[in-house]
Order: structure tokens, then C-alpha cells, then sequence
């Protein structure tokens, strides 16, 4: 009896090991497994920015393998041609969501919202913070000015007891 708890543990545990490398890597983690073929649209463009990114990456790599002379000209105008026309075609792919939504794309809310934000009575708000910055400023010229050593006119600090250039005794 206990021979064979023993092994229907080490079985459940074997399969629980092995699982993850039965699988897709696209269904780990996908809790629900009817939808795993529906693909949305941020996922979708995600897909196309990596096939766009591999498409210039090979580009690079053509360009490259002909500078060093590994390609004849004929063979590298002609991968050339095909991968623009490939990398031609996704981009077209990656424009289409944004077209069918009308050019919206995920910030135009907040894009909106802060447009309708800055519309409204916070200029009276602005002013407010504008007086109050200018009165700061005023404030701290004067103590500059006050902090003036009488003989050479250089600033100090109010810590300080002589003054730093003409050595005279601060008030």
C-alpha cells in the first residue's frame, strides 16, 4: 500500500516537473486556455515591432557581410529589395490598428483630458503661483542686497564677521 502512494506521488510530481516542457511558450501563464489563439492588439504590434526589429537587424547584418565583401553586389541588392519590402509590409501592418481607430492611440484620453484640464480656471491658479514666486524673488534680492559688505560691495553671508575680499568688520 505504501508502495503505491509512493509512486502515485513520484508520478504526479513527475508530470508536474515535465509539464512546462510539453507546452508552448505562448500558453504559460494563460489562465484562459479557449482564448490562447485570440491575440490582441497590443500583443499583436508587440509581434510586429520584434518582426521589424529583426528585419532591420538583417539589413545591418547584409550591409555589413558586403562592406566586408562576403556578398556579390547582385546578391546583396537583391536581399536588400526583400527585406525593405518586407519591413515595407509590416509597417504598413503596424499603421492599420491606428487607422481603423481613427489615428487614437492609448494616450489620446489623457492627451484630451489634460488639453481640457489646462482650459479651464487654473490660469487664475497660475497667476496666484506667479505672484507668489515674484514676491519670493523680490524678498531674496533684498536680502542680497542687505548682505553687502559698505567698502567693496561683495555679498556675504549672514554667519560671516569680516568680509571675504577686503577683510573689513561686517556689521
Amino acid at each position: 500500500m505504501e508502495i503505491l502512494i509512493i509512486l502515485i506521488i513520484s508520478a504526479a510530481v513527475a508530470i508536474y516537473i515535465a509539464l512546462p516542457f510539453f507546452l508552448k511558450s505562448g500558453d504559460q501563464g494563460n489562465d484562459f486556455p479557449v482564448m490562447s489563439g485570440v491575440k490582441t492588439t497590443a500583443e499583436k504590434l508587440k509581434s510586429l515591432d520584434n518582426q521589424k526589429e529583426a528585419l532591420y537587424s538583417a539589413i545591418r547584418d547584409i550591409d555589413f557581410d558586403y562592406s566586408l565583401g562576403k556578398l556579390s553586389k547582385e546578391d546583396y541588392e537583391e536581399l536588400k529589395s526583400k527585406y525593405k519590402l518586407e519591413a515595407a509590409s509590416v509597417l504598413q501592418e503596424m499603421d492599420q490598428p491606428q487607422k481603423q481607430s481613427g489615428a487614437r492611440g492609448p494616450d489620446y484620453e489623457l492627451e484630451q483630458e489634460i488639453s481640457s484640464y489646462r482650459k479651464t480656471d487654473n490660469m487664475i491658479e497660475d497667476k496666484n503661483i506667479e505672484e507668489e514666486i515674484s514676491a519670493f524673488r523680490s524678498a531674496s534680492n533684498k536680502r542680497k542686497k542687505e548682505n553687502k559688505c559698505s567698502k567693496c560691495g561683495s555679498e556675504y553671508s549672514s554667519e560671516d564677521m569680516f568680509c571675504s575680499k577686503c577683510g573689513a568688520k561686517l556689521n
